[in-house]
C-alpha cells in the first residue's frame, strides 16, 4: 500500500501526502501461483515498493477503490499479459486505467507476455503490441523480476551485482541469512540457561573422589542449585516441612533447620538453614530457598543470608 509521508505547508500547518509506490502489477488471478506471486515477492524482497493485490488489500477493503488506488499511486506498472488475462474483463478494467495515466504522462506501462504471442497480444491491445516487452518463455520469475527492477529502480539494480540480486530474489540470502542465525544461535546456547536463556556468569571445576566436574553458574543461578527457578519443576517451599535440630558441637550457629521433602520434585531442591537460635535458622532455611527461587529483589546476591 502506499505510505504516507507528513510534510508542512507554506503556512506551518501538517498535512500528509501518498507516496508513490515503484510498481503496481496488473495479473489475472489464473497466472499468480505459476508466475505473478514470485514474481511480486521477488521484487519486493529487492527493495522495490510493489503494489499487489496479497500484499496491499485488507479485510474489509473495497477491491475496486483500493485498486484505483493502487493504480493512481505508481510510478511504474506490469501488465502480464497471459491467456487468462485475454479472456477476463477485469485485467482489461486495470489496464484501460493505467493506459489513460500513461497518456498523460504519469505511468509507465512494462509488458510480460507470459505464454502468448505477438499475434495474440496485437489482436487484443495494439498499445501493448506496440511496446518492448519482457517474454517469460525460458526465464524465471528471479529472471524477469531483474529485468523489471532495471527499468523502476535501476538505483537497486546497479547496487548489487546480478548474481548478489538474483540470490536476493528468490530467497537463498534470506536462507542463508537465516541459517547463520541458527548457527550463531546454536553456538550461543552452551552460554546460556537451558531454561530461562540467562547468561553463564561464571564457570569452575569441582574436585571428587572420582576426579573433578565442570560447573556452569547462571545469572538465573541455576548451577548452584540442581534446577533453574523457571523450570516448572523447581519446588514451593510449602513442598518441604522444615525441621530444627540443635547441635551444642556446632556453637555458635548450633541451631540447624532442614526442609524435608515432600514431594519428588522437593527431592530436586536441598533447603537447608543454620542460626544462633530456632527463630535465626528458620529464616536462614527460607531466605535460602528465595534466593534459589530467584524472589530477592534484582541484583540481590545469590548467597545472601540476611
Amino acid at each position: 500500500m502506499a505510505r504516507r509521508l507528513r510534510f508542512s505547508d507554506d503556512n506551518g500547518n501538517l498535512a500528509f501526502v501518498a507516496a508513490k509506490t515503484d510498481l503496481f502489477i496488473c495479473h489475472a488471478s489464473e497466472d499468480k501461483e505459476s508466475f505473478v506471486r514470485p514474481l511480486a515477492v521477488g521484487l519486493r524482497s529487492l527493495g522495490a515498493s510493489v503494489w499487489y493485490d496479497e500484499f496491499s488489500l485488507q479485510p474489509g477493503d473495497s477491491l475496486s477503490r483500493s485498486i484505483d488506488r493502487g493504480i493512481a499511486g505508481s510510478k511504474n506498472a506490469v501488465a502480464v499479459v497471459s491467456a487468462a488475462f485475454i479472456a477476463k474483463a477485469w485485467p482489461e478494467h486495470e489496464l484501460r486505467g493505467l493506459v489513460a495515466r500513461e497518456i498523460a504522462g504519469e505511468v509507465k506501462i512494462i509488458p510480460i507476455w507470459h505464454g502468448v504471442t505477438h499475434r495474440e497480444v496485437l489482436a487484443y491491445s495494439p498499445t501493448l503490441a506496440d511496446k518492448v516487452a519482457i517474454v517469460t518463455t525460458g526465464q524465471s520469475a528471479t529472471d524477469v523480476a531483474l529485468q523489471v527492477l532495471m527499468v523502476v529502480r535501476p538505483d537497486l539494480y546497479e547496487a548489487h551485482p546480478r548474481a548478489e540480486l538474483a540470490r536476493i530474489a528468490n530467497g537463498e540470502a534470506m536462507a542463508e541469512l537465516q541459517e547463520s542465525i541458527e548457527d550463531l544461535r546454536a553456538e550461543l546456547a552452551e552460554f546460556q540457561c537451558p531454561t530461562c536463556g540467562s547468561p553463564l556468569v561464571e564457570t569452575g571445576r569441582i574436585d571428587h573422589e572420582y576426579g573433578d566436574d565442570l560447573v556452569q553458574v547462571f545469572e538465573c543461578g541455576r548451577g548452584c542449585n540442581s534446577l533453574c527457578p523457571s523450570d516448572p519443576r523447581f519446588p514451593k517451599l510449602s513442598e518441604y516441612e522444615l525441621m530444627i535440630s540443635y547441635y551444642p558441637e556446632n556453637e555458635p550457629y548450633a541451631w540447624q533447620c532442614w526442609g524435608t521433602p515432600l514431594t519428588e520434585k522437593a527431592k530436586l531442591l536441598s533447603v537447608h538453614g543454620r542460626g544462633k537460635s530456632e527463630e535465626e535458622a528458620t529464616l536462614d532455611a527460607i531466605q535460602g530457598y528465595a534466593a534459589a527461587a530467584r524472589t530477592w529483589p534484582k541484583g540481590t546476591p545469590f548467597n545472601y543470608k540476611g
